[in-house]
């Protein structure tokens, strides 16, 4: 049953002599029906080899003279980001060995999780559920025994977000969401720095787990574009309003018409370092690198470029340009003077 209304305070104290942490809570928390808890809480924990945590953790209702528990045990941590922890409660119900298994779930698409819980005591309770992140949605199936009794569950959460000129099916939206248009498919994309999937067939895909009214990064990974785009951003930073998305759009373009262009002066030596120009058809413009190379965009099949040299001159060159599908185009060689 969802609280009406919970309210918690916590202190966390870093030992300065040693690797052990103690925290103090306290949690008021009123239901639907009014009934009300004042929970205390007091726990220590320490880390050991390979991140390995021992901790207790020991509680108090205040408005319940019988509700009192402790908790002590172990959590070592595997590969994949598979943790099992193990340890002995005790409670109003007795005494118990708890062992709990869980292999966390990861916000990209295709990832899956699972957690299997044993407690063995005067009343048996063991349960074992299985998550997966679809595309559309994120499904969990469950089975539980408490006692003498069995339940299986099953859910799907998801959304439907009309945005960027699409309808996206997808997971579970809370707050706010973005349209990612990277201009190509299957383009690795990336929410602060976690993968959260790959654009689709139109180059699109939609992530659903930004926070409103904050700064959220949203990159994508280049390697899976083909040589010849033209990428002029790889990261950008939105900040969306409450219940509501917005479209990043990378400007990606596959057909781009663009050419690394090597200059030369009319004695074959490659133009300086920094040297500036642009193309007279346009206002496209450029900057000679290394070896008098140049990366230049919005090329035509025959075009001029003015380019103003360090030493305060100016040359001009004349060169084609044929579109090689899915390469880079490199012309070499041009004679600037």
């Amino acid at each position: 049953m969802v609280p009406k209304a919970l309210d918690q305070v916590t202190l966390s104290m870093p030992l300065s002599f040693d690797r052990s942490n103690i925290n103090l809570s306290y949690t008021q928390l009123e239901s639907a029906l009014g009934d009300r808890n004042r929970i205390v809480g007091l726990s220590f924990s320490r880390n050991f080899f390979r991140n390995s945590t021992i901790f207790v953790t020991a509680f108090k209702d205040i408005d319940d003279r019988k509700s009192f528990g402790i908790f002590a045990g172990i959590s070592m941590p595997f590969g994949n980001d598979v943790t099992v922890s193990t340890g002995v409660q005790s409670g109003p119900t007795g005494a118990s060995v708890v062992t709990d298994a869980m292999k966390s779930e990861r916000l990209e698409t295709g990832s899956y999780g699972a957690r299997v819980r044993d407690s063995e005591g005067s009343i048996p309770d063991r349960s074992a559920t299985a998550s997966y992140r679809a595309s559309f949605g994120r499904v969990e199936v469950g089975v539980q025994q408490y006692g003498s009794n069995t339940r299986a569950t099953a859910q799907i959460d998801g959304s439907i977000a009309f945005a960027g000129g699409g309808v996206f099916f997808g997971n579970r939206i809370d707050d706010a969401f973005a349209v990612v248009n990277a201009g190509a498919p299957n383009v690795a994309v990336q929410y602060e720095n976690r993968p959260v999937g790959v654009t689709d067939s139109r180059g699109l895909l939609l992530v659903p787990y930004l926070n409103s009214y904050q700064k959220n990064k949203i990159s994508i990974d280049p390697k899976n574009l083909p040589v010849d785009a033209d990428v002029p951003s790889t990261r950008e930073v939105v900040v969306p309003a409450d219940r509501s998305g917005v479209v990043v759009n990378f400007g990606i373009s596959e057909t781009p018409k663009a050419a690394l262009v090597t200059f030369t002066d009319s004695k074959g030596k490659p133009l300086a370092v920094g040297a500036q120009g642009h193309l007279e058809s346009g206002k496209q413009t450029f900057v000679i690198g290394y070896d008098g190379q140049g990366y230049i965009s919005g090329l035509t099949d025959q075009n001029v470029a003015t380019i103003d040299l360090p030493d305060g001159s100016s040359c001009r060159a004349a060169f084609g340009y044929a579109p090689k599908p899915g390469e880079q185009v490199a012309i070499k060689d041009v004679i600037c003077q």
